[in-house]
């Protein structure tokens, strides 16, 4: 391979791509292959996104007396919801870019011994305060906001689920870790198996214990434990056997000799950049919160319309990862380069639009996935309200996160941290303006969302097409 070195443009930023890369591999079967790898790239978000969603569907076709009960799904989201703000995600945000800039296999590896011990330490830290005064942050916005008097189903809630998630997050994110190290270690296809089968695993044992057995919340608590537990137990396992001349990787109890201060620093590094991350999805929170303020008909619609666009969402931003890598690592001719983001653009772009239009054409999709027969009559009209408008909002976030991608790839910094706070504070005052001055309720959260994509597709598309003839020779 005849390669010349990059020199880079410190006043722009730019690499100067007056560069020549012989290439066995066409441009176009290059991006077909980012393209299905940017599934397993941001897979720490997006596995635990599934998971949540998954839960909800199965609450979501619990049946009590025939019908099913909105409180007990819009309960138990609050709860989850309260875990995830306050704690798990923190966790995952710790993980979400650990092993990145790690090529040596014994560094990395170490690595991930040293977080492993931070972790089994910080998780319970956590996450029992935050299991403990989720029974009374239910019990005052259940009473209060959304005039739910039955403390019954806050105990059931509680006792039956929120009671046990430290443990069970313990071992689900312990697993997410193995996840994230034997992904850098490029086994793809055992990463990708392990959650297939973790999702089968789970979906099964709930369906059995939920319908079955009729177990209620205790059913889905028991599968989420158990498959947590056997699955975290064999990718431990798994990966102990890819190092058997050390044989250190602990199941939960590590050795005295473990513990360096060098753990704490790790821990402090970490955290500083997952608080940051935590800014990125500091919105979509906010919509959450907003719609409590609301009704509980809205309520349980937006619930399954926020976690629906978080969960696309983090998976879409695998294929940004994808894209930004590429572009800020690949040495090659201008051509090539042109090339291979036209064709990953246009592959990313085929996918988006399938999904938009499948959510334009199908009324109440949505309803009818996650909760049984689509919900009752006022459901559905509320849903019929976010028909175009919530599509326009993943469509627009999805050209951002595309257009973001090729920005960042060209080493330019998209958004400044006071830039995105005064459109997140745009982004706010609208929510409030239009939902509730204009009582549109969370057709108004969405209507302001939609105009915050907009603003930050303009600042992302000024940037990268002031940039984008001197860096692809155009």
């Amino acid at each position: 391979m005849l390669e010349f070195k990059a020199n880079q443009n410190e006043n722009k930023g730019l690499y100067d791509v007056s560069l020549i890369q012989i290439n066995s591999e066409s441009p176009e079967k290059e991006a077909l292959k980012s393209v299905r790898d940017s599934f397993f790239n941001n897979l720490v978000v997006s596995f635990t996104k599934l998971i949540i969603a998954t839960n909800l569907v199965l609450i979501g076709h619990v049946l009590y007396e025939n019908k099913v009960d909105y409180e007990l799904f819009m309960t138990f989201q609050i709860g989850v919801f309260i875990l995830e703000i306050f704690g798990k995600f923190f966790i995952v945000g710790i993980l979400k870019h650990l092993f990145e800039d790690k090529e040596d296999i014994e560094e990395l590896y170490n690595l991930y011994i040293k977080i492993k011990i931070a972790l089994i330490f910080l998780i319970p830290i956590i996450a029992l305060p935050i299991s403990i005064c989720s029974y009374f942050i239910i019990g005052l916005l259940s009473k209060y906001n959304l005039e739910i008097y039955d403390q019954i189903l806050i105990k059931k809630v509680y006792y039956q689920f929120l009671l046990f998630t430290p443990i069970i997050y313990l071992f689900e994110l312990l697993f997410i870790l193995n996840l994230q190290f034997l992904q850098y270690q490029k086994k793809t296809r055992d990463v990708f198996l392990y959650i297939i089968f973790f999702m089968i695993a789970h979906i099964s044992c709930c369906w059995i214990f939920l319908y079955i057995l009729e177990a209620d919340i205790y059913g889905l608590t028991i599968s989420y434990f158990f498959n947590t537990f056997l699955f975290y137990l064999s990718s431990n396992r798994y990966i102990r056997n890819l190092y058997d001349e050390t044989k250190n990787n602990f199941f939960i109890f590590p050795k005295k000799e473990y513990f360096t201060c060098e753990i704490f620093t790790l821990l402090k590094e970490k955290a500083i950049q997952s608080l940051i991350n935590i800014g990125d999805i500091f919105y979509i929170y906010f919509l959450f919160l907003a719609t409590l303020f609301t009704d509980k008909k809205q309520l349980i619609v937006n619930i399954i319309y926020i976690n629906f666009y978080v969960l696309v969402n983090a998976i879409n931003r695998g294929f940004y990862f994808s894209l930004k890598r590429h572009i800020s690592t690949k040495i090659e001719e201008a051509q090539s380069r042109q090339r291979y983001v036209a064709t990953f653009s246009f592959y990313f772009m085929v996918l988006c639009l399938s999904l938009f239009l499948l959510l334009i054409i199908f009324e109440n999709i949505l309803l009818n996935i996650y909760i049984y027969k689509g919900g009752d009559e006022v459901l559905q009209i509320i849903s019929i309200r976010l028909r175009i408008i919530f599509p326009l909002c993943f469509l627009i976030s999805c050209i951002r996160m595309l257009l973001n991608g090729i920005v960042r790839g060209m080493n330019i910094i998209s958004l400044s941290i006071i830039k995105k706070i005064i459109y997140f504070i745009i982004g706010i005052v609208l929510c409030l303006i239009l939902c509730f001055d204009n009582d549109y309720g969370i057709y108004g959260l969405w209507m302001s969302t939609f105009i915050l994509n907009i603003l930050l597709l303009i600042d992302t598309m000024h940037k990268a097409f002031n940039h984008l003839r001197q860096f692809f020779h155009i």
